[in-house]
């Protein structure tokens, strides 16, 4: 059995997923009723946050979909093993064109930051980083459809925090 898989951190970036999984196809799509923001506790760098979503009705933001069998699910499991599974649309990046269901990664309430923290930096920068990889427009959607803990979108955060812009 197959399973369509969307990222939308680090698993965007070709060079992480492979520390997971063998190399994937990468369809670029939007996930709506979620919101993708900075808000979930890294428990590696305490003082830093890592991506993570929340539902909004209004809200949209985009990521990559692949397919992945039981065993790589299984270990993507393992890694992303913060979030829960939660099955959602696809939805093609381009068109806005429903294409199929598929799995996204979130934590609800379990390390949810309520202070209001900055993103982990080296995290920010490999996220942001594979977005602009895909494409100058991806990446600008990245910005625009992502936000810190505070509720600033990147596009505008990045302004004054520009050792993240790389």
């Amino acid at each position: 059995m197959k399973y369509n898989i969307v990222g939308y951190g680090s698993l965007i970036s070709h060079k992480s997923l492979n520390q997971t999984i063998p190399p994937k196809n990468f369809t670029p799509v939007l996930i709506k009723g979620y919101k993708r923001v900075f808000n979930l506790l890294d428990d590696r760098t305490p003082y830093h946050d890592i991506l993570n979503l929340t539902k909004s009705k209004l809200s949209k933001f985009n990521g990559v979909m692949f397919q992945v069998d039981l065993k790589e699910l299984r270990r993507l499991k393992k890694r992303e093993f913060e979030y829960n599974l939660e099955e959602t649309w696809a939805y093609d990046f381009l068109t806005g064109k429903r294409l199929c269901k598929c799995l996204i990664v979130i934590d609800q309430i379990l390390a949810i930051d309520k202070k209001g923290l900055t993103p982990n930096k080296s995290y920010f920068i490999l996220c942001r980083e594979a977005a602009y990889h895909i494409s100058k427009e991806f990446g600008e959607y990245w910005d625009n459809s992502t936000f810190t803990a505070s509720g600033k979108k990147i596009d505008s955060w990045i302004k004054t925090h520009k050792e993240y812009n790389t």
